[in-house]
């Protein structure tokens, strides 16, 4: 029924249902508010420079420290997601940041200053719509010279409280709880007798080392019970992840043993073009999120560790690229084997224009698959809870060139089009013939890769990014590749260029409103190129040569069997 239905519905009408949902959810969701709260949760987006938070930190530091001139500085976006999911869970999020957002702030800016002539970094909490100095943290190399100050305990409970007046708090309204080595730095904890939001506590976090403090961190550290919790659920996420990559592998190996079955068929140019601007976005993107590697760093210098998580990453994108080579050789033939020409070529007479209307679908279809991505989101978070928390190692603020994040969208949308719909099920339409499975199964193996996002509970995600596979799916199978891709890619343009836009900066405002039309601009081009420099006849059957399949001289496509709309019967709407 189904299938009866999106074959009898006209793209257009599809994209009027989504565009309806899409802002239907807009318009009704105020209504299902807290009804408590009062206010608006203040903007998130930053309010000075990271510049100003530079000069900020490393004026503490030298008043604090003895910072030689030649220290170098870093500014990166942090946030504190434990604390932050909690406080989503438990329906507080909004309560603290009425009573705590303008002093204790959730997300911030992190200075890191490395001095170099005494072997020390420094890490500085900056608020970052005051400047506000929120907390610090000092580590030395072990190779730096060390003074030979010592601290007694009364003498580090000294030097600690005196530090807690200085940073504007009172130490009689703290309980010194005693030491902690949970994350051995045998810090000296002060908790609070009156500051507390649920179950979390505040905590001041002191250490003391040759005869001053070193680190200084206020928090409200989430209960235990939330902690394992959220390790639980990332465990499920992880565990989902090694299944789709695993599952990933084996159709790459399946493509290997394709393309080895029907070497003398398969034309090894075809997907090259994709695939090496896949691998271009995409090692652009690594080093354009070279300050987003640097939040996951140790007690010194997080330059070292972020070049070697860049190193991986290339490596691991690397082998992407091959297995998104290899699925468009491998797909492309299956599909050819039976009698489908799922994706046109340059040399197609039809090229352009089939480009030109994939995008015109692919934009029809993008529509649809918002509104009810929305409307699952919608029903997510008032029916089951769902809630998500900042990731600094995604975020715009921790990008070199912010406005270049949209080009994802063309990196995601062609391998994951190529491995999981062009590949993925031709692959297992024919181990189950059933063209159910062949769209689902893949769809699973394709969410359960985006289950790692901090978006919880995460079993949410799996059935959300399903729904969109089995929609990505149903285009691929009735349209073809390109409409897929063109759909996919829209998609993430769309998402990503609101994402630059809600960061509130006129520029990129400005950049975030063009990526919108991106896709348009790309399926035009390319259709105008075609006309003007494709002059090559189709391909024709050299002797001794196999048989070339039927294919359709009004298209330029293969003559379809059971997928794809012959010429004389596509859509009104293309």
């Amino acid at each position: 029924m189904l299938k009866r239905l999106y074959s009898a519905t006209p793209l257009p009408l599809l994209a009027v249902v989504g565009l309806l949902l899409y802002f239907g959810v807009m318009i009704v969701s105020p209504f299902f508010q807290d009804a408590e709260r009062a206010d608006p949760a203040p903007t998130n987006n930053p309010e000075v420079s990271k510049q100003q938070a530079a000069t900020a930190a490393a004026d503490f530091a030298r008043s604090r420290f003895k910072l030689s001139p030649e220290s170098q500085t870093n500014v990166l976006y942090q946030a504190y997601t434990t604390i932050s999911g909690y406080l989503q869970k438990e329906h507080l999020y909004d309560e603290y940041m009425k009573r705590y957002g303008g002093k204790f702030p959730l997300e911030y800016y992190e200075v890191e200053i490395n001095d170099k002539r005494n072997g020390s970094t420094y890490y500085l909490a900056v608020n970052y719509k005051t400047l506000q100095i929120l907390g610090w943290e000092r580590s030395k190399s072990p190779l730096a010279k060390s003074d030979t100050v010592s601290s007694s305990q009364a003498d580090a409970v000294r030097l600690a409280e005196q530090a807690i007046r200085e940073m504007g708090y009172a130490p009689e309204q703290f309980t010194l709880s005693g030491t902690t080595d949970k994350d051995r730095s045998g810090a000296l904890v002060y908790v609070s007798k009156t500051e507390r939001i649920g179950e979390a506590k505040l905590e001041l976090r002191l250490s003391v080392s040759e005869g001053q403090v070193v680190s200084f961190k206020p928090a409200f550290p989430a209960p235990d019970s939330f902690i394992f919790w959220q390790q639980a659920q990332d465990e499920r996420s992880a565990l989902m992840t090694r299944i789709s990559m695993a599952a990933s592998l084996m159709m790459t190996f399946a493509a290997l043993i394709v393309i080895i079955r029907y070497w003398r068929e398969v034309r090894f140019g075809r997907g090259a073009v994709l695939t090496m601007l896949f691998l271009a976005i995409y090692l652009t993107n690594n080093f354009n999120m070279l300050p987003a590697f640097r939040t996951m760093h140790g007690s010194g210098p997080s330059e070292p560790e972020a070049a070697i998580y860049l190193i991986i990453m290339n490596i691991f994108i690397t082998l992407m690229a091959v297995s998104t080579y290899l699925s468009f050789l491998a797909g492309r033939q299956l599909w050819l084997n039976r009698g489908w020409n799922a994706w046109p070529v340059w040399r197609d007479p039809q090229f352009g224009s089939e480009t030109r209307t994939a995008m015109v679908r692919g934009y029809l279809i993008c529509l649809f698959i918002l509104g009810v991505q929305q409307v699952m989101l919608f029903i997510a978070s008032e029916a089951f809870d769902v809630w998500a928390v900042s990731e600094p190692a995604d975020s715009i603020y921790n990008m070199r060139v912010p406005g270049l994040f949209p080009l994802m969208a063309w990196a995601a949308a062609i391998s994951e089009e190529a491995v999981y719909r062009l590949l993925g099920i031709a692959l297992v339409l024919r181990l189950t013939r059933s063209r159910v499975l062949a769209v689902l199964l893949p769809s699973v193996i394709w969410a359960m890769s985006h289950t790692q996002y901090p978006i919880y509970p995460v079993y949410t995600r799996l059935i959300e990014v399903t729904v969109l596979g089995l929609i990505f799916g149903w285009a691929f199978l009735r349209y073809g590749f390109l409409t897929a891709l063109f759909a996919h890619a829209a998609m993430d343009s769309i998402l990503m260029g609101l994402s630059l836009m809600y960061s509130g900066e006129p520029l990129q405002i400005a950049l975030g409103a063009l990526y919108l039309l991106v896709p348009a601009a790309v399926g035009w081009i390319l259709a105008w190129l075609h006309s003007r420099f494709n002059r090559r006849p189709p391909a024709v059957s050299l002797p001794g040569a196999p048989p070339l399949p039927e294919t359709n001289p009004d298209s330029g496509r293969l003559t379809p069997t059971k997928f794809g709309p012959p010429a004389s019967h596509r859509s009104p709407e293309a």
